[in-house]
């Protein structure tokens, strides 16, 4: 008789490696790729290295897991913001920067892990980090086409990324100044949204 896999099965499976990809997030965030170890993730899961290696080949692959559930709760973070705006190409792209800087700012492991963590490690954790910034750099893109008619003439892909490299390098100098130094989240947010529609020509309703 064939082995056949539950949906209950599944979803304890599922559930088991979310809490390693949750334990390494933290530790990710907190400590750095480099000072993290699968015995560090394993003990904060409260579960066996026997566990670890059924779903993870290594740190690397756990790493890139952490990544990829990351990259799915921000688009699905800006999805929910750009939804209540719909109908406006412009305020669309403001709420997805507003959303991005502020689910980057109450996620501070998860913000170090994409931002700083990752940067310069392994080809193939930068290729999905670079999944991750080009798949917001291809919205913003996608936006700015549409919006051809209404802004000042511009190459959509080069100001795509001009976008989204404000958005990353306000977040990681906001990450690296001292707690009680950082302004509130909401109003670099706000600062951020407001000088990328500026970039682009936006009419001043807009900002």
């Amino acid at each position: 008789m064939a082995y056949r896999t539950t949906p209950k099965m599944a979803r304890r499976k599922d559930e088991h490696r979310r809490k390693f990809v949750d334990s390494a997030i933290r530790l990710f965030g907190r400590q750095g790729y480099h000072a993290t170890t699968v015995p560090k993730i394993v003990a904060k899961s409260g579960s066996s290295t026997g566990s670890f290696y059924f779903y993870f080949r290594n740190k690397e692959d756990v790493f890139a897991a952490a990544l990829e559930s990351l990259g799915e709760r921000v688009a699905a973070a800006l999805n929910e913001e750009i939804a209540k705006v719909w109908e406006n190409p412009l305020l669309q792209m403001k709420a997805a920067v507003e959303a991005l800087m502020l689910f980057l700012a109450e996620n501070p492991d998860e913000a170090r892990i994409l931002i700083v963590e990752s940067s310069g490690l392994t080809p193939q954790l930068e290729a999905v980090r670079r999944k991750i910034v080009s798949s917001h750099a291809r919205g913003v893109q996608n936006a700015l086409s549409q919006l051809s008619r209404r802004l000042p003439d511009m190459d959509a892909a080069v100001v795509a990324r001009c976008w989204v490299g404000a958005v990353y390098e306000a977040v990681y100098h906001w990450l690296e100044t001292p707690a009680a130094e950082r302004m509130p989240a909401t109003r670099l947010a706000r600062a951020v949204a407001e000088f990328n529609l500026r970039g682009i020509g936006a009419p001043k309703e807009a900002l």
